[in-house]
């Protein structure tokens, strides 16, 4: 029986100190990495500086975007207001344009005809010019055998200053429905 226990204790102590050996050397290498993590690869700066700086850097460049951010913001906003206060000058300047327009004289009718039973050949007309509100002249030319007449009304909203002839009516009633 002493054989037997001694043999036991032989290979649980050889078991043992194999088992120490494997501690003492997986202790080794955890040394080893702290001690590469206290003081780094080169022995000058730890892992903790190198996490440092890098933080340090990265917080550096998420200012750099918010202050990039924020200049284009600011540079959206003044482009905005550019292109606001231009399309305002645009509106007047075609609104402008427009009342230009409306006064210009654009509405243009003729109205040929006979004056006189004894002439023929529709030698006489009226001539109605207008603005688009029916601001404008007519021109009526009566022709006969020994003499021709020309006559100027003023128009205003398509009603002429003085009576207006069936002929010069009809030239008015025609230029505005153009």
């Amino acid at each position: 029986m002493n054989t037997a226990l001694t043999t036991a204790a032989a290979t649980l102590g050889a078991v043992g100190f194999i088992a120490g050996v494997l501690a003492l050397r997986t202790l080794g290498r955890l040394r080893r990495s702290v001690a590469l993590l206290s003081r780094g690869s080169s022995g000058r700066e730890t892992i903790l500086d190198v996490a440092e700086k890098h933080m340090a850097a990265s917080e550096a460049v998420r200012k750099d975007i918010l202050d990039l951010q924020r200049d284009l913001a600011e540079a959206q906003r003044q482009a905005d207001s550019r292109t606001a206060d231009e399309r305002t000058k645009i509106t007047q300047t075609v609104q402008s344009m427009q009342r230009s327009v409306d006064t210009v004289l654009r509405r243009v009718a003729l109205v040929r005809f006979d004056a006189f039973d004894d002439l023929s050949g529709r030698l006489s007309f009226s001539l109605a010019i207008l603005d688009n509100d029916g601001n404008g002249i007519t021109l009526t030319s009566i022709a006969s055998n020994s003499e021709t007449r020309l006559y100027a009304k003023s128009l205003t909203g398509g009603i002429g200053e003085h009576a207006l002839s069936p002929e010069e009516e009809q030239a008015v009633k025609a230029a505005l429905a153009r």
